[in-house]
């Protein structure tokens, strides 16, 4: 008689980097549990909590299933970026320099900014445009601000950036302040130290006035590579 051997957790997690190239780190962004926990779990802790413990589980195997579903071209094991391909929308943390990870539970929208344990993280869509470059994904542009250059509706696609305080002044940028905002504007030199400028590109300055922002008053910025105008 045949016997089924079941893996434990820890070599579900060990399998799941193997074959994704998915760090620990990751797993935890994608499945919105701590950190701490996941680098214990990975380590043969199990989790004490049984609904966690399925959360995780259900996590690895869905992975798991994925990529025996869909195999890997000849000569390619494999890795985390090919399961970006089936992914809508992915979360970008914002404090950390890791890799932006699939969003599970698809709730919220391209643009919105989600704390998940108190590390806030943007959800973008992902777009396939190499000839972009290297980019985060893809957000929406709300409201009239930008208008006419992005229409309420329409999208851009954004990149990180090295080092957010090396900016090309009057581009496009997407800032996000400490308070979790995110608006897209032009930026330039700020009249007071260690300050920038947010200008809209609507013609009413009355409803849409610039914007003076310090350094410390924000989160990150990403610079704006393409729009995806809506017609």
């Amino acid at each position: 008689m045949n016997m089924v051997i079941k893996e434990t957790l820890q070599e579900k997690i060990k399998k799941v980097m193997q074959k994704t190239g998915m760090t620990v780190v990751d797993l935890a962004y994608a499945t919105g549990l701590p950190r701490e926990n996941m680098y214990k779990w990975f380590r043969g802790t199990r989790p004490s909590d049984s609904m966690v413990y399925k959360k995780l589980e259900n996590y690895l195997d869905s992975v798991l299933e994925r990529i025996a579903d869909e195999p890997a071209a000849e000569g390619n094991p494999g890795r985390f970026d090919d399961l970006f391909e089936k992914t809508a929308t992915l979360k970008v943390p914002l404090k950390a320099v890791g890799k932006a990870v699939p969003q599970t539970n698809a709730k919220a929208a391209a643009g919105t900014i989600t704390v998940v344990n108190n590390e806030p993280q943007l959800i973008v869509d992902r777009i396939d445009a190499p000839f972009l470059g290297e980019v985060e994904g893809v957000i929406e542009i709300i409201g009239d601000s930008m208008a006419p250059t992005f229409k309420n509706g329409c999208r851009v696609a954004i990149a990180r950036l090295k080092n957010p305080m090396l900016l090309d002044w009057g581009e496009y940028y997407f800032v996000i302040d400490k308070n979790w905002q995110g608006a897209v504007r032009r930026i330039y030199p700020g009249e007071l130290e260690n300050s920038i400028q947010l200008l809209a590109d609507n013609e009413n300055q009355e409803k849409f006035p610039p914007i003076t922002k310090k350094w410390e008053q924000i989160e990150a910025i990403f610079k704006i590579k393409a729009g995806i105008l809506k017609h």
